[in-house]
């Protein structure tokens, strides 16, 4: 009787530390399918090269990857420096890039011309894609197109920080 006892509370132990290990093993594959759908999206994010220069200033920012690199020196080929890009920061950012029309961004109209007497900077938006650039028209410092202004602004804020 006893040997029966303790067979069955046995079985009853080996069993229950299996489901654990199911258990486990389906919350890691569904933490892993999160993570993957997270970076897809990320990688679905094109990188944005924002440029603005008149005679006596320049910046070029890079976002990629949750990063932003700057670039305050016309002759450099690199960026000096580079920040890290809070998560609110960077979920708002790859909300408004996914929303562009990549195809249409050449077409973007700007809104003023000051630029062509120095009363802007000339700034110009490129988004990269799949190894594809996607320029915009060039606008003025300041005022970009409305379709990408919220975007432009989040960046320069970034950049200026």
């Amino acid at each position: 009787m006893k040997l029966l006892t303790f067979i069955t509370a046995l079985f009853i132990t080996i069993t229950s530390c299996n489901c654990q290990k199911a258990t486990t093993k389906e919350s890691n594959l569904l933490a892993a399918k999160e993570n993957n759908t997270n970076m897809n999206q990320e990688s679905n994010v094109p990188v944005m090269i924002y440029e603005a220069n008149s005679r006596g200033y320049f910046i070029k920012l890079k976002v990629e990857n949750r990063k932003i690199y700057i670039s305050k020196d016309r002759n450099a080929s690199d960026f000096k420096t580079s920040n890290v890009i809070s998560d609110n920061d960077w979920n708002l950012i790859s909300k408004l890039a996914l929303a562009v029309e990549l195809d249409k961004v050449k077409d973007l109209k700007w809104p003023t011309e000051k630029r062509f007497y120095d009363g802007a900077t000339h700034a110009n938006i490129t988004f990269i894609s799949n190894n594809i650039e996607y320029p915009a028209n060039g606008f003025d410092g300041g005022f970009p197109p409305k379709e990408i202004a919220t975007l432009v602004n989040k960046i320069v804020e970034l950049g200026e920080k």
